[in-house]
């Protein structure tokens, strides 16, 4: 029997046992996140744009455009908050998110686009699909020290908006408006709910 020690001949050849793979760690893509920060407390999913074959997360609505394309992009899963804080972690730190606005819908949210897609500028809004204006450098920065305080940030604003948000969404008042609106336009009742809470802060704005 002939013993072979390596495919293909020669000094170059390739040696299956010694030459294997060494490196098993494992890897964790980057992912590309749009919308509230996950403390708002919204329910969000994991989105594909098929033209690029880029996913990325952002929350969730009746229609979500790509921010790469403009076009519609297809719905993977479907997350809580707490899942995309731990699928995330530092990602969603604060000076790695850059807040943008659109002129179009006059809706405003966080990315990390300007990290992860760094030398592209070219995005649409999430939320109607229109191109949005370059960036501004600031919107990419943590406000310096000496700006005005953000009250959002205290832990006790969030505690008492974490708490009337729990209570509204458990009231009988909500979840009747969630069925009935989930009927209405062929969504689920958590769906139909989330879209009030987006109503709900756009009118606050």
């Amino acid at each position: 029997m002939k013993l072979i020690l390596a495919y293909g001949g020669g000094s170059g050849g390739y040696y299956p046992y010694t030459q294997k793979p060494v490196d098993y760690q494992p890897y964790r893509p980057v992912y590309l996140f749009r919308g509230p920060p996950p403390d708002a407390g919204f329910s969000y999913g994991l989105y594909e744009d098929e033209d690029t074959g880029k996913k990325y997360y952002a929350e969730l609505g009746l229609d979500s455009f790509s921010p790469l394309s403009g076009k519609s992009s297809k719905l993977l899963e479907e997350m809580t908050h707490e899942q995309i804080e731990q699928k995330l972690g530092d990602d969603l730190k604060q000076d790695h998110l850059g807040e943008r606005s659109c002129q179009n819908c006059d809706s405003k949210y966080f990315d990390n686009f300007h990290l992860t897609l760094k030398g592209r500028d070219d995005f649409f809004c999430h939320r109607c699909g229109s191109r949005l204006p370059p960036a501004d450098k600031d919107t990419c920065q943590v406000e310096e020290a000496t700006s005005a305080p953000n009250i959002g940030k205290d832990p006790s604003v969030i505690a008492f908006v974490k708490r009337s948000l729990e209570l509204l969404m458990k009231s009988v008042q909500m979840k009747e408006l969630g069925a009935r609106l989930g009927e209405r336009y062929g969504l689920s009742p958590e769906k139909a709910q989330m879209q009030v809470f987006l109503a709900l802060k756009d009118a606050i704005r």
